[in-house]
């Protein structure tokens, strides 16, 4: 009969690392995310894992880059001497692109949802994107404005960040392709809160809707004051605006003029993603945000990897990631030479009554 000492020794501590944004504006989609990769923690650590003859369990270490490079920087470091196999993050495109080559260079599992393409052009080994890029969620938002939409003119507000730049030069050149005319944009930061002058452009040039690169708190204020002047045009965006957040931070100014994208299959619409969504109502008081299912996929992709390689070393198991294919909970994943995404389906959304309704997936 084992002893407990000998029972203990034949079990295996795997530390995953955690980086997104939990404090500060974004902290909203981080904590999102992070509840959906505990939520996969607790039920793989509910099953009593083996691997190569050893009890698995996981362990995540979590850490608030707050969409910081020099946070996520020195977290990225962090976890790497933390002996972390994989990464879940980072949330944001510029915390992403500052982190690669630390993780890379560790041998270092990352799984990012940030949305510029240059997150991928390098082709790491060991940097994979795990939802729609800028070129999927940009371009297909485009091509919905012009050919659903009917838009004929669009004015651009750029937050400056390196998530809006990629977003924005996708939505522009497609939306160009299809006859639509861009009669406005300008640059704001990512600081700022009063959009006066260029909503009075806008206003100016006859535009037919804006489309805002940035994130909640932001469109939350352009959204305000857009309803105190009376421009009632349409508000489009990225997946960083398919946020309950946007109802609570927008108020009455939300109305049904605010549309978003967001990578993979709506929840509602598929059998996986309404348990997935019952199961996070229950055990948070609320449903999903943008990245919960996407995080929580991340980590049971992961641990697949890992099954099917027979190793928790990243030097196996990640080659066996990258030719893998993975049913998740509104995604299939399997992943281009890249490390990109090959099926690039996303959901067009639209704020009604404040929540949020899907309106066309392809």
């Amino acid at each position: 009969m084992l002893s407990a000492c000998a029972f203990a020794q034949e079990r295996q501590v795997v530390k995953l690392g955690f980086s997104s944004p939990l404090s500060g504006p974004q902290a909203a989609a981080g904590k999102d995310g992070l509840n959906g990769a505990q939520m996969a923690i607790e039920r793989l650590n509910q099953q009593n894992l083996q691997l190569d003859g050893k009890v698995i369990r996981f362990e995540l270490l979590v850490r608030d880059d707050k969409a910081s490079t020099q946070e996520g920087a020195a977290i990225a470091r962090e976890l790497v001497g933390a002996g972390v196999r994989a990464v879940l993050g980072p949330f944001n495109s510029g915390v992403a692109l500052s982190v690669a080559k630390i993780y890379n260079d560790a041998g270092v599992v990352s799984l990012t949802v940030a949305s510029n393409p240059k997150v991928t052009q390098t082709a790491l080994t060991y940097v994979f994107r795990i939802a729609a890029s800028d070129a999927d969620m940009g371009g297909k938002m485009g091509l919905y404005a012009a050919r659903h939409l009917k838009l004929k003119k669009m004015a651009v507000i750029d937050d400056g960040s390196l998530y809006a730049r990629g977003l924005i030069d996708e939505f522009e050149r497609v939306a160009k392709m299809n006859g639509v005319q861009l009669v406005y944009k300008e640059a704001v930061g990512d600081k700022a809160e009063e959009f006066g002058v260029a909503l009075n452009a806008i206003a100016a040039a006859k535009a037919d809707a804006i489309f805002f690169g940035g994130y909640v708190p932001q469109a939350s204020a352009l959204l305000r004051q857009m309803q105190q002047r009376g421009l009632s045009i349409p508000l489009l965006g990225g997946d960083a605006l398919c946020s309950s957040a946007m109802s609570t931070q927008a108020a009455s100014a939300l109305g049904e003029r605010t549309y978003c994208v967001q990578g993979g299959v709506w929840l509602t619409r598929v059998s996986d993603g309404a348990v997935f969504a019952s199961a996070y109502q229950g055990k948070y008081g609320s449903l999903p945000d943008v990245y919960a299912p996407t995080f929580y996929d991340g980590v049971l992709l992961l641990w697949q990897a890992m099954k099917s390689a027979n190793s928790l070393d990243p030097r196996v198991f990640a080659p066996v990631l990258a030719r893998m294919r993975y049913k998740g909970v509104t995604a299939t994943y399997e992943f281009t030479p890249r490390h990109d995404m090959t099926e690039s389906t996303v959901t067009i959304l639209r704020f009604k009554d404040g929540k949020l309704v899907p309106l066309s997936s392809f």
